[in-house]
């Protein structure tokens, strides 16, 4: 596994950017966050649709980085609510907690990536046993609760939906999560919600 390590250390401190399933670490997410986020050294390991494969990687980043900040979106929101960072704050956006519904939604096959991914795959494959292990990822791992929680969810998420969304909220807001909602963006995290991220942040929400 490759973990990037500055020659210096940064002047920032640092930022975890999950992505999700479809996506790469070349996600234009990150961008959006670091514009709106600009006190922060943004960081973005790439991971798999494998969550256990996944949550290790995160894990050895956040050993190696320290984040004072970590986010996800869609099935990387999922991940944000069991990387071991107790010291950091936690932001999930759109998270996919019972992401089996959504991947059914999409349907069985070959889809193809939404970026290029580093190790130069095009395409993932969405099957039955990719979702037992999702299933099981979440009966098998506990929430891990960050320095502060946070949880912005859109009002018109085209991917899981209102109903699903609110069922996510409840969720996390039994865990102890802020719960925010937001009409300005859709599943993707965009520069709307970046930037409702940064006023939560600063207390101006």
């Amino acid at each position: 596994m490759k973990i990037f390590h500055y020659d210096t250390p940064a002047q920032k401190p640092y930022a975890l950017y999950i992505h999700g399933l479809g996506s790469s670490a070349a996600s234009g997410t990150k961008s959006s966050l670091a514009r709106s986020l600009d006190a922060y050294e943004w960081l973005s390991p790439e991971i798999t649709h494998n969550p256990f494969e996944s949550l290790d990687i995160l894990n050895e980043w956040v050993a190696a980085f320290q984040p004072a900040l970590i986010a996800g979106t869609s099935m990387g929101g999922l991940l944000v609510m069991y990387v071991n960072s107790p010291n950091a704050v936690k932001v999930a956006v759109n998270p996919c907690i019972e992401i089996e519904r959504v991947l059914r939604k999409i349907g069985y096959g070959k889809h193809p990536y939404l970026q290029p991914r580093e190790n130069g795959e095009t395409e993932y494959t969405i099957d039955e046993p990719m979702i037992r292990q999702f299933i099981t990822f979440r009966e098998t791992h506990t929430p891990i609760l960050g320095t502060r929680n946070i949880a912005l969810f859109s009002t018109d998420d085209e991917l899981i939906g209102r109903e699903f969304s609110k069922r996510n909220a409840a969720i996390l807001e039994s865990l102890g999560y802020e719960i925010y909602w937001n009409a300005k963006f859709r599943h993707r995290c965009n520069e709307q919600a970046a930037k409702q991220i940064k006023n939560i942040l600063s207390g101006n929400l």
